[in-house]
């Protein structure tokens, strides 16, 4: 009889797996993708201070990372004391520091350093946060209390302050530094990932696919994170931002990367001398420090606003 209980059990399966096509991960797989992608697009586009940010981000990236491929190092950190303190000229478009290095070459060798720590250790926390908050939220109980007490007490110790002392202890290399920003800056991603997989975890999608008996790793993997990502994205964009003022201002009290390795930090913490006989030494790398900040935060701010669900189109 078609009204029996276990016709009713019987048909379980079947509007579980009608559910699970019914997810945003699988309406994505099943051609959704593409017009998603043009709805992000068409929203970001209209963020003007993005797409300026966004242009200017790959504009300061393609040059730090192309000239080094046609001038070597050693041209950043010549030494020629017959131009010493010489101001932005044709022969030196940002001038010379103390011992006549030329600081525009010094700031496109600087940035390519600064701008690699940023991105690698906003990559790193990014991938430690999901980790942490994906399982905190996913396994409640004594799992996520304990991730989530140990991420209240790393977020409550300034980060610049433990920053300082394990780049003391551990080294003060480009890829010490950069790991150690990335394991200091995952306690707010992983606090957002935990907050949408607790609110996900409870979706219909969700229930259907645990009802037909998919693991818990594969509810992980394939339905909730994919629907995290959106934010994650804006978070870690935001990250790069933080994570070069951490390294310059480990390099501007003098304990980050340490010469004759140029990044933006170190060469403001040499500048310190000369603000007032030569002001071009620390205008020109603060002002890309500032330029490369506010262009991430703007498009960090333009991606918040492309993957907005509140938005109408």
């Amino acid at each position: 009889m078609s009204g029996s209980p276990a016709a009713g059990f019987a048909l379980l399966p079947s509007r579980a797996r009608e559910d699970e096509r019914a997810s945003p991960t699988a309406l994505r797989r099943q051609g959704g993708a593409e017009s998603m992608s043009r709805l992000v697009w068409r929203r970001f586009r209209r963020h003007r201070l993005a797409l300026a940010g966004m242009a200017i981000l790959l504009a300061l990236s393609l040059f730090a990372f192309a000239v080094p491929l046609f001038v070597a190092e050693d041209a950043a950190n010549r030494l020629v004391v017959t131009e010493i303190l010489r101001p932005p000229s044709v022969a030196h478009p940002f001038g010379t520091d103390d011992v006549g290095r030329d600081i525009f070459l010094r700031s496109v060798f600087g940035g390519q350093v600064s701008l690699r720590i940023g991105f690698l250790a906003a990559l790193l926390s990014v991938t430690i946060g999901i980790a942490v908050g994906a399982v905190a939220g996913y396994n409640l109980g004594w799992i996520d209390n304990t991730l989530m007490r140990f991420t209240d007490s790393l977020l409550s110790i300034p980060t610049l302050f433990i920053l300082i002392v394990l780049t003391q202890v551990i080294g003060q290399s480009i890829a010490v530094i950069t790991v150690v920003i990335g394991i200091l800056s995952w306690m707010g991603v992983s606090r957002l990932v935990r907050a949408n997989v607790l609110s996900l975890a409870q979706q219909d999608f969700v229930l259907a696919a645990r009802a037909i008996g998919v693991g818990p790793g594969a509810i992980l993997v394939r339905h909730i994170l994919p629907n995290t990502l959106a934010p994650v994205v804006v978070a870690a964009t935001l990250g790069v931002g933080q994570a070069i003022i951490l390294e310059a201002s480990l390099s501007f009290l003098g304990l980050g990367v340490q010469p004759p390795t140029a990044t933006w930090g170190n060469m403001l913490y040499r500048a310190q001398s000369f603000l007032v006989t030569a002001p071009w030494i620390a205008f020109f790398p603060g002002m890309l420090i500032l330029i490369t900040v506010l262009c991430v935060n703007f498009v960090g701010d333009g991606l918040r606003d492309a993957f907005d669900p509140r938005a109408i189109r």
